[in-house]
């Protein structure tokens, strides 16, 4: 019998172990970060809201309702940040005549455009109305619903 110690092999590994286990953490950190499975994909659809004064329109196919005299079919379209467009829609002519818990709001045309089919998860977008300048939007914001958007006109201030 040898009373020689022979090194244990155990000490030597640890390091390769512990860069085989932080190489793992980083690849499972990448991958989750690249593929985001908490973000919404999903395509969606966005309601743009506008108002036309009272002057600016006549009564509609019911009494609650209204079209403006100077009718736009300009679209509102989508783009992402690199200027491809995503996905575009036109205003409905006819609107909602605002009632009186509208305040400064009441008795001018409610207009929405309705946007179909946006690809979701891109974070921002440019939005663009009639082909003039195109305004930053996130995601948030176009996802917002109609009834959300048309509340938001009894508490906001008319432009003077």
């Amino acid at each position: 019998m040898s009373l020689t110690k022979t090194p244990r092999m155990g000490w030597r590994r640890i390091p390769m172990w512990a860069a085989v286990g932080g190489i793992a953490v980083v690849t499972a950190g990448v991958t989750l970060w690249v593929w985001a499975p908490w973000v919404d994909r999903s395509p969606f659809t966005a309601y743009t809201v506008g108002v036309q004064d009272e002057e600016h329109t006549v009564p509609g196919s019911t009494p609650d309702s209204c079209v403006r005299t100077a009718a736009s079919e300009e679209e509102t379209v989508i783009y992402d940040e690199d200027g491809k467009k995503l996905a575009s829609g036109s205003a409905e002519r006819e609107g909602e005549r605002l009632g009186s818990e509208f305040g400064e709001w009441a008795g001018d045309c409610l207009i929405v455009t309705r946007i179909d089919n946006i690809p979701g998860g891109l974070g921002t977008y440019l939005t663009e109305w009639g082909g003039g300048d195109r305004t930053e939007t996130s995601e948030a914001e176009l996802r917002l619903p109609l009834e959300q958007r048309r509340e938001r006109f009894k508490t906001m201030d008319k432009p003077k």
